[in-house]
């Protein structure tokens, strides 16, 4: 019986991958018919692991070039396209099978994937979103170029000039830069290392600069960063590289890091310009104005990032910008300004983007509690945020008590208990506000972060001391007659650091 063809053939490079080569050769079954893992030096269980899977293991001696190592791999692949993932990347569980429909288009040379690089502890935080070369017709004349964040996109356009390159909507999901697992792999002085050397062999490479630039961001290093992007700027057909939106965002992004508000609205106004529906760019004139008080600028943008929406998937993005960040925002610009409808309507939208953010629910009960409006907090609470089930009518009542409004919370939860007629759950919630009462939060989330009239010893010395001047704040506030000197108070109270759910 004749072997069975295959269509597409896993590559992987790994070293001491344990921990993430299962979630991720998980994520490729029923799509890749072979998989070939190359293992530059594990001495850990990788090799096992992987031998599990059917994969083939060829080792080889890390060379200080990943072209070369994954060169290796592709040598040995026989199915008619490559898909190459690194070990802490998966494949997305509802989209990945499309890659199986697209590897049956004759006319196709290569595919585009949208990589999702999680940057916090889960899918709900920190997230940067763009598309990556990841699935290529198997061919002798296809291999990688580059010692670091090497590429295959030129040697198949070396082939084939007119090769169809396809954006997909299949995810890949990383979780390589989330800071625990850089700080275990040492990922920065490995990056930094390798693109020097690349450096120093090609001194001309705008995409090596570029990413340096990218490291010395990762690194603290801004004001390195914000040189090699300039020099990445200056370099002929700039706005013909591919990369070339993130180098204007990032020059923007290493300015602020510099606190060079000014310049940094500049940097992204001026990357506008060539790129107009880049969304982070809008974000960013936003948020750059706002931090120079000038607040009729940055709204106008803040619109024009919602107006846009998500960036086109042709751009590198972060999660939420045109979206909930961008009306987030929005809502700390109202704040400066002072307008409570403003507040509230930009909360409940970033809300509407994303019913589980956290962050517009602590700020609209901080925002009402300065405004002395937290008698009404309750009643707002209940009318205007839909809650499904108990769990999320504690979380809520968690807020509040975090945000320093316990009082609301035994009246959001005692009002809660009158609305809903299911016996089981009145006298839950009723347990819950009696507890509160007493002073008894263990039973909600954000316990840690308690309310305004506890001792001491329960908070933490900063806490304990933020609460203090928030209490002091609070009494000079109410002393004042004029609305001016009020409002002045409140906008410090505003700024005092607390707990946000990001």
């Amino acid at each position: 019986m004749a072997e069975q063809r295959k269509r597409i053939s896993l590559c992987m490079i790994v070293k001491n991958e344990e921990k993430h080569l299962p979630g991720c050769l998980d994520s490729v079954l029923g799509i890749a018919d072979e998989i070939i893992i190359v293992d530059t030096g594990s001495t850990d269980e990788t090799i096992a692991i992987a031998e599990r899977y059917g994969a083939q293991v060829i080792r080889s001696g890390w060379e200080h070039d990943f072209a070369k190592a994954r060169n290796i791999g592709v040598e040995r692949a026989s199915g008619e396209w490559i898909l190459f993932l690194d070990a802490d990347e998966q494949l997305d569980a509802a989209t990945k099978s499309q890659l199986l429909e697209y590897a049956g288009h004759g006319e196709l040379s290569a595919l585009l994937l949208q990589i999702r690089n999680q940057v916090g502890p889960d899918h709900d935080q920190g997230s940067t979103i763009h598309p990556v070369l990841r699935m290529f017709r198997n061919d002798p004349a296809h291999r990688f170029e580059g010692r670091i964040h090497e590429q295959i996109s030129f040697s198949i356009l070396r082939k084939n000039p007119s090769a169809r390159f396809h954006l997909t909507d299949v995810v890949i999901h990383h979780y390589g830069y989330r800071t625990q697992v850089v700080a275990e792999k040492n990922k920065l002085k490995r990056n930094m290392e390798l693109l020097e050397l690349a450096l120093a062999e090609d001194p001309g490479n705008t995409f090596h600069r570029y990413n340096i630039g990218v490291e010395y961001l990762r690194n603290n290093r801004a004001a390195e960063a914000l040189e090699a992007f300039r020099i990445a700027k200056r370099s002929a057909d700039f706005e013909q590289l591919s990369y070339a939106h993130l180098v204007l965002k990032y020059e923007s992004l290493s300015l602020q890091l510099l606190g060079r508000w000014e310049e940094a609205a500049a940097a992204a106004k001026e990357g506008t310009a060539i790129f107009p529906d880049y969304t982070d760019l809008w974000h960013y004139i936003a948020l750059c104005s706002a931090s120079t008080g000038r607040f009729k600028n940055a709204m106008e943008a803040a619109e024009k990032a919602l107006e846009l929406g998500a960036a086109p998937a042709r751009y590198h993005t972060e999660g939420g910008m045109g979206t909930f960040r961008t009306a987030y925002l929005q809502g700390r610009i109202y704040e400066a300004l002072h307008d409570e409808q403003g507040v509230e309507q930009a909360y409940m939208k970033a809300l509407r983007f994303k019913p589980s953010l956290l962050p517009p629910l602590f700020r609209l009960c901080k925002y009402m509690r300065t405004a002395g409006r937290e008698g009404q907090l309750a009643a707002w609470m209940a009318r205007r945020i839909s809650c499904p089930d108990e769990a999320a009518m504690l979380k809520l009542a968690g807020v509040m008590v975090a945000s320093g409004c316990p009082d609301s919370a035994v009246a959001y939860l005692e009002w809660q208990a009158e609305l809903y007629k299911e016996p089981g759950l009145r006298h839950s919630l009723s347990v819950q506000a009696n507890a509160l009462r007493d002073g008894d939060y263990g039973g909600l989330p954000f316990a840690g972060w308690l309310g305004k009239d506890e001792a001491e010893d329960t908070l933490s010395s900063a806490a304990y001391w933020r609460e203090r001047a928030e209490q002091y704040l609070e009494r000079v506030q109410q002393s004042k007659e004029r609305s001016a000197e009020r409002q002045a108070l409140q906008s410090i109270r505003l700024l005092l650091p607390g707990f946000e759910g990001w």
